[in-house]
């Protein structure tokens, strides 16, 4: 009896173990679909997000620099500064020997006192001969010709008076004065070295505004606008975060291969394989509202995001 049950019993358990075993199964077959859906849901969200907050490492950290041409030649009497070094609007950066300006400017005034003298005596001898004329001692001719003297004279006055004002310029430009705050780049002379007028010495780094270029593949550029918010991470400090808003967009870029003759002006971006299309790249100006003048510096990478459109106005 307990032989001939044996099968039955088997055959029970193998259908008790099939009936426990496939809703298991079936279990897992929807976890991993929901895994799968989640996955796919979570990728478009944060295709999305991508999308609508592009973000960039092709960025730098930009200020503007102005080149420092002294506006007479002569030799550098005195150098005040140091190659890096920060200043202050006002700071003299260094003198030009003004001897020779001074000298000018000394000669200007002895040819002003000069003729101040000769048209004293031309006003002399014209107030002398005009009670002449009416009692006939003298002429109207010679009283016109003292008179027109005395007028030339005035007249070469104006231009002596001028030629002082121009002259004291000169001297004055024998300092060389700093236009505004920042720091000193590019220092490579000494006191001694001889300067020309309207060839930068060396630059002044502006500090007091910093803003980053970056650059955007042109399907970005239209989730932005100027005046959009932007967060600016540098690579030199990646825990500092830095607020800014899109001061322009650009609006022109070199193409690809094409020679820049004459030079004209428009910035050269490299252009980067997306998918398999070459995507253009255009540069995007950033100003950063809150930089640390200690952190940031000329060139320094950076990372740049858009946080949206600006709003409505």
């Amino acid at each position: 009896m307990h032989q001939a049950g044996t099968p039955l019993n088997e055959e029970s358990v193998a259908t008790s173990a099939k009936a426990v075993i496939e809703p298991h199964k079936f279990i897992r077959r929807i976890v991993s679909l929901i895994l799968v859906a989640s996955a796919v849901i979570i990728t478009l969200y944060v295709w999305g997000v991508v999308e609508r907050h592009p973000r960039t490492d092709d960025a730098t950290a930009r200020a503007n620099v102005v080149g420092l041409a002294p506006r007479v030649s002569g030799q550098i009497l005195r150098l005040n500064v140091q190659d890096n070094q920060a200043v202050k609007e006002g700071d003299v950066l260094f003198e030009i020997d003004p001897e020779d300006y001074r000298l000018i400017l000394e000669k200007a005034k002895a040819e002003l006192a000069a003729l101040d003298q000769q048209i004293a005596q031309a006003h002399d001898t014209l107030r002398r001969l005009e009670p002449l004329l009416p009692k006939g001692f003298t002429t109207a001719e010679i009283v016109d010709k003292a008179r027109t003297a005395e007028t030339t004279l005035q007249a070469q006055r104006q231009g002596a008076v001028a030629a002082i004002n121009l002259e004291e310029l000169h001297l004055s430009y024998c300092k060389v004065i700093a236009p505004f705050s920042g720091r000193v780049i590019n220092l490579n002379i000494s006191g001694g070295a001889h300067v020309t007028a309207g060839i930068p010495v060396f630059s002044l780094l502006d500090t007091s505004k910093w803003y980053v270029v970056a650059n955007f593949r042109e399907a970005e550029i239209r989730y932005m606008a100027p005046g959009s918010e932007a967060i600016v991470y540098l690579s030199s400090a990646p825990n500092q975060r830095f607020r800014g808003k899109v001061q322009g967009i650009g609006w022109a870029v070199k193409p690809e291969g094409e020679i820049d003759l004459p030079p004209s002006g428009v910035p050269y971006v490299k252009r980067e394989l997306n998918w398999v299309r070459v995507a253009q790249r255009f540069p995007v100006r950033i100003e950063v509202e809150n930089p640390d003048e200690d952190l940031f510096r000329m060139g320094a990478s950076a990372v740049a995001i858009i946080k949206g459109p600006p709003p409505p106005k």
